[in-house]
């Protein structure tokens, strides 16, 4: 009973070694799994630092440099409008309209009529012009007429003369050898001065006649007087066919109420505006930096704000040869007072494509030009840019 006693009091003795051993058995197992539980987040942690660290900043400079190469080539600006023809329809005589023969938005062709101004006044003139040529025509004629008659009367006169000399050279061979009388001398002396004069005035006359006429050859083209009347008949037919006012583009008709029957229209003052719906162009003001690689004949693009899901093509057609400033009416004054440096714009024209479709396009529509300059820059262009050189060369149309 005692050994049972002492047994079943104290069990723990006989236990513990085993629960020892367990634990002993236990640990290194348990070290085990935390060696391996540690060990992905570990692998994870440096892979995270490897992709901030060095994978992404590569990319980042890898695709800088790809941009930077690849940028530069296209220059554009949102400075820029379509432009068309357009001609002021102006009277070059001055009258009452009394025909109006276009509407607001016709479209037009070149020679369509337009509105008539008042002929009567011009008609009434353009008679006395032709009127004036006709009398041209006959005082030539009759000038003619006269230099063929003093041509027979000089020859008459040199004739008469010649023979006054004879009769008074006679008459005074007689009268010095006493078998003439000094009257008789004196007679035919008197009638030689006389046929002299009759000579003289009839020359003269010539004279006059070979000065009226131009010229002893002149002909009636280069007769003054019909020149003259020729003029003036140019003049007074021309200020009738500009009493009926024709298109003189192809294009829209706008600003037409302004036309009035009865209105008169002064000369030189414009009444309306044909916009041309044809060879329409783009005008650009890029500014000055940018136009280092461009040149004429690159190709281009344009987009227009009305229409911003198409595409026009086309290409250079012209640059100004100065800044839009030194075409104001002020150009600035850069050597006086204050001076504050301000980018310039250098105008320039967009040209559509023969092929393009512009028949909606409107003159003074906002646009966007991008034109590919062809630049390509290289890795040996850096230095160069970096202090502010060029790296290439504007690449020539």
């Amino acid at each position: 009973m005692t050994q049972a006693a002492t047994t079943s009091r104290d069990p723990t003795p006989a236990s513990a070694p085993k629960r020892v051993s367990e634990e002993v058995t236990q640990a290194p197992a348990t070290n085990r799994e935390a060696t391996v539980a540690s060990a992905p987040k570990t692998t994870r942690a440096g892979l995270r630092r490897f992709i901030l660290m060095v994978a992404i900043p590569a990319v980042l400079v890898v695709g800088g440099v790809y941009w930077w190469l690849t940028g530069g080539r296209y220059i554009s600006t949102d400075n820029a409008y379509v432009g068309a023809d357009k001609a002021m329809i102006t009277p070059y005589v001055t009258g009452p309209i009394v025909a109006i023969h276009v509407k607001e938005g016709q479209i037009l062709k070149v020679g369509d009529p337009l509105f008539d101004i008042d002929p009567a006044p011009f008609q009434t003139a353009l008679a006395i012009a032709r009127s004036r040529v006709e009398a041209a025509k006959i005082g030539f004629a009759n000038l003619k007429a006269q230099y063929v008659s003093n041509i027979e009367q000089i020859r008459m006169g040199e004739r008469s003369v010649q023979l006054h000399q004879s009769d008074f050279d006679r008459k005074h061979q007689l009268a010095e050898s006493r078998s003439g009388s000094l009257a008789d001398q004196d007679t035919s002396s008197m009638a030689l001065v006389q046929a002299q004069e009759i000579l003289e005035f009839v020359r003269s006359m010539q004279d006059g006649v070979k000065v009226k006429l131009g010229g002893a050859d002149a002909t009636l083209e280069t007769f003054p007087d019909y020149m003259q009347a020729k003029a003036q008949l140019a003049d007074a037919e021309r200020n009738f066919g500009y009493s009926h006012v024709v298109a003189p583009i192809a294009g829209v008709a706008t600003q037409v109420a302004q036309i009035e029957l009865g209105r008169i229209a002064p000369a030189g003052q414009p009444v309306f505006a044909i916009i041309a719906n044809q060879g329409l162009w783009v005008d650009a003001n890029p500014k000055e930096s940018d136009l280092t690689y461009v040149g004429v004949g690159l190709p281009a693009s344009v987009t227009i704000d009305t229409f911003p899901s198409r595409e026009w093509r086309g290409s250079v057609c012209s640059i100004a040869p100065g800044t839009g400033a030194q075409f104001a009416i002020l150009p600035p004054q850069n050597a006086s007072g204050n001076w504050v440096k301000v980018v310039q714009r250098i105008p320039l024209r967009f040209c559509f494509a023969p092929d393009e479709d512009i028949a909606g396009l409107r003159a003074g529509m906002s646009a966007i030009i991008s034109i590919d300059t062809g630049r390509q820059r290289s890795l040996r262009s850096v230095w160069s840019d970096l202090f502010g050189h060029a790296d290439a060369a504007p690449r020539k149309p």
